[in-house]
C-alpha cells in the first residue's frame, strides 16, 4: 500500500477544517457559511465532475423543500432546483462556447415537440395577465427541461450505466421518504385523512406523492429484469419496488390508482401484441356508448354518495361521486372556471402559471365546497391539459398534446421494433412511467414541480437516447470491457 502524498494529506486536512468549520456555524445559527461552502462544492463538481452534480440533483429533488415569497408570488425548492439552475447555467455556457448539438438530437420529434412547447409558452408570457408569475414559471420549465432532458441525454447517451445511476439516485432518495412518511403515519394509526399530508414538508399533498410512486413503480420492477443483474441488484430493485408499493398503497391518491391500472393495461396490450386498430375500434365503441347513455352515466354518478376513505374498495367507488364528494366536486369547480377563462381568451390564454391567481371570479356557486377559497388561492386547474389551455389557449393545450403523442409513439415504436432485450426493457419502462403521468395529468397537475418535472423530463431523455441508438450497440450493464 502506497503511503498518502502531501497533496493528498492537504485536502484531508481541509476537507476536516471545512467540516469543523459548518458544524460550529450550524451550532451559532449562521447559515450563509454552510450555504456559501456548498456553493463552491457546487462549483467545483461543475466544472470537474459534472455527472456526480447529475446524480447529486436526482437524489436531492425528492428531498427539497418548497421555498416561498408569497409577496412576489414566487416559490424554489431548495436545494433542489438550486442545483437545476446551476446544471442550466452550465449547459449554455457550454452550447455558448462551442456551438455544438448533436444534429439528430435536435431534428428528433420529441425535441421538437419540447422547442414549441417551450417557444409558445414563452409567447404567451408576453401577453400574460401577471407578466412577473408567468416569466418565472417559464424560467423554471427552461431549467427544468435543460437540467432533466438535455443535460439527462448527454449523461446517458454513451455508457447506460451511467442512465442506472441517475434513476437509481432519485428512487434511494424517494425510498428514504417512503420510509419517513410511513412511520409518520403509522404513529397516527394510518388515519387516511392524515394520508392527505403526511408527506410533507416532501411533497405538498398526497396526489403528487402517489403520482410519483406511480411513476417509478414501473420502473423498479423492469430494472429487476434487466439482463446481467447479480443477485445483490436483484434484491435492491424488489426492496425499492416494495418499499414503494407499500407508500403507493398507504397514499390514498386515487388517481394514481387508476393511472397504474392503465399503465398495466397497456402492458398486457403491448406483450399481447393487439392491433391499434383494435383499439381505436374499442375506443370509438366506448365512446358511442357513453355519448347515448351520457344522461344514465350521470344520473347514476349523481346518486354515488360514497366518500373517499381508507378502505380500498370504498375509495375506488368514490372516484364517481360528484355529489357530496368535496374532492371530486371541488374538481370540478376549478375545471369550471378553468373553462370559463378559456371561453374568455381562446388563443393566448392568461398566462403561463396564472390559473390560481386568477380563477376566482370564474367560480360558480353550484361547484363551491367546503374546501373552496372565495379570494382563489387554492391551487392549480388540476388538469395537465385544461390547465395550460385556461394559460396558454388552446395551443398551449396541443403542444402538451404533442408531447404525450411523441414521447408514447416513440417508446412503443422502438420497444416494438427493437431486438435489443435491454434496449427493449428501457423503452419499456419509461413509455409505462409516462403512461402513468399522463392518465394522472386529466385530473392533477404537477410538471411545475421539480418533484415530477425531473423523472418525466428524463425517461423523454431515456426514450430519446433508445430511438437513436442502433441495436448493435452495447448496452450491457454490466461495466463495459476496456480496449487493450
Amino acid at each position: 500500500m502506497t503511503k498518502p502524498t502531501g497533496g493528498q494529506w492537504a485536502m484531508l486536512l481541509t476537507a476536516i477544517v471545512v467540516v469543523v468549520i459548518n458544524c460550529f456555524a450550524i451550532t451559532k445559527e449562521l447559515p450563509i457559511i454552510p450555504l456559501l461552502t456548498g456553493g463552491v462544492l457546487l462549483v467545483y463538481l461543475l466544472i470537474f465532475h459534472v455527472d456526480w452534480v447529475m446524480y447529486l440533483m436526482a437524489f436531492l429533488t425528492p428531498l427539497s423543500i418548497a421555498l416561498e415569497i408569497k409577496d412576489y408570488k414566487l416559490g424554489l425548492s431548495f436545494p433542489g432546483e438550486i442545483v437545476m439552475i446551476a446544471v442550466t447555467f452550465l449547459f449554455l455556457c457550454r452550447i455558448i462556447y462551442d456551438l455544438s448539438l448533436d444534429r439528430k438530437l435536435l431534428r428528433h420529434p420529441i425535441s421538437i415537440a419540447i422547442f414549441v412547447y417551450l417557444t409558445w409558452m414563452f409567447l404567451t408570457c408576453l401577453t400574460s395577465e401577471i407578466p412577473l408569475v408567468s416569466f418565472k414559471f417559464w424560467a423554471a420549465k427552461l431549467w427544468f427541461t435543460t437540467a432533466c432532458y438535455w443535460m439527462a441525454i448527454q449523461l446517458i447517451k454513451d455508457d447506460n450505466r451511467n442512465l442506472l445511476r441517475y434513476f437509481n439516485s432519485y428512487a434511494v432518495a424517494l425510498a428514504i421518504v417512503v420510509i419517513i412518511t410511513t412511520i409518520k403515519h403509522a404513529l397516527s394509526g394510518f388515519d387516511d385523512n392524515y394520508a392527505h399530508w403526511v408527506m410533507d414538508p416532501f411533497y405538498n399533498d398526497h396526489t403528487a406523492y402517489g403520482a410519483v410512486l406511480a411513476f417509478f413503480l414501473p420502473i423498479s420492477v423492469c430494472c429487476f429484469f434487466l439482463p446481467g443483474n447479480n443477485i445483490l441488484q436483484k434484491f435492491f430493485y424488489a426492496g425499492l419496488s416494495l418499499i414503494f408499493l407499500m407508500g403507493f398503497y398507504l397514499s390514498f391518491s386515487r388517481a394514481a390508482w387508476i393511472s397504474l391500472m392503465v399503465a398495466i393495461g397497456v402492458f398486457v396490450v403491448l406483450k399481447l401484441r393487439i392491433k391499434l386498430s383494435w383499439l381505436v375500434a374499442a375506443g370509438i365503441v366506448l365512446g358511442t356508448a357513453f355519448y347515448f347513455y351520457a344522461d344514465d352515466i350521470l344520473y347514476k354518478m349523481s346518486r354515488n354518495s360514497q366518500d373517499s376513505s381508507g378502505n380500498l374498495t370504498e375509495q375506488l367507488q368514490s372516484i364517481s361521486n360528484i355529489t357530496t364528494d368535496a374532492s371530486n366536486v371541488e374538481r370540478l369547480n376549478r375545471w369550471n372556471s378553468a373553462f370559463g377563462m378559456i371561453r374568455e381568451r381562446p388563443v393566448v390564454g392568461w398566462g403561463p402559471g396564472t390559473y390560481q391567481f386568477v380563477y376566482a371570479p370564474f367560480q360558480k356557486s353550484q361547484f363551491k365546497t367546503i374546501i373552496t377559497t372565495d379570494f382563489g388561492d387554492g391551487g392549480n386547474a388540476h388538469s395537465e391539459y385544461i390547465g395550460p389551455c385556461a394559460e396558454s389557449g388552446i395551443i398551449g393545450m396541443l403542444t402538451v398534446f404533442a408531447l404525450l403523442f411523441c414521447s408514447l409513439y416513440t417508446g412503443i415504436r422502438t420497444y416494438n421494433h427493437s431486438h435489443d432485450p435491454t434496449k427493449r426493457l428501457f423503452c419499456l419502462m419509461m413509455t409505462l412511467a409516462l403512461v402513468t403521468y399522463f392518465v394522472h395529468g386529466t385530473l392533477n397537475n404537477f410538471l411545475d414541480t421539480d418533484k415530477l418535472s425531473l423523472p418525466f423530463w428524463g425517461a423523454f431523455a431515456v426514450i430519446t437516447v433508445m430511438s437513436l441508438k442502433p441495436d448493435n450497440q452495447p448496452y450491457a450493464v454490466e461495466p463495459a470491457q476496456q480496449n487493450p
